[in-house]
């Protein structure tokens, strides 16, 4: 029996990438300051959300257009769209201290390779806008 595409080769080659990323992932220190309380819960998030993702990505495929294929194309689009919306209020959320912005950068740093790879990056895309507002909180907010 021959499957057709499921459409999930973009995000499985992500989410594989970002396999290793998560498992070496260093947690992040709980004797933050409140300064970034919300990012750090945002970066803590997103790994959680991506670690499903992961998981998603090693299971056996199943047959193209069954009940049970459709469910798990359902599951796995409302999590990458729940990821879209972290990295998005990740964006928003300026980054004080180191701990913040080194949990910013190690998402990018993981993320950023295998999606300019096999995404259409642009100015408006939720990774690059992370990565312009991590510049602006390296740069002390200061717009050039």
């Amino acid at each position: 029996m021959q499957t057709a595409p499921t459409g999930l080769s973009r995000r499985g080659a992500l989410a594989s990438v970002l396999a290793a990323t998560v498992a070496a992932m260093p947690v992040m220190a709980c004797a933050t300051t409140n300064a970034d309380s919300t990012a750090l819960a945002l970066c803590a998030a997103f790994w959680r959300v991506h670690g499903r993702i992961k998981a998603m990505d090693t299971d056996p495929e199943l047959p193209y257009g069954s009940p049970e294929q459709k469910r798990f194309e359902a599951k796995l689009a409302k999590l990458c769209g729940q990821e879209v919306n972290i990295l998005s209020q990740l964006a928003n959320t300026p980054a004080h201290t180191t701990a913040g912005q080194q949990g910013k950068a190690a998402i990018l740093r993981a993320i950023l390779p295998t999606a300019f790879a096999d995404f259409d990056l642009g100015i408006e895309c939720e990774e690059i806008r992370l990565v312009m507002s991590l510049l602006d909180d390296l740069a002390g907010g200061l717009a050039a």
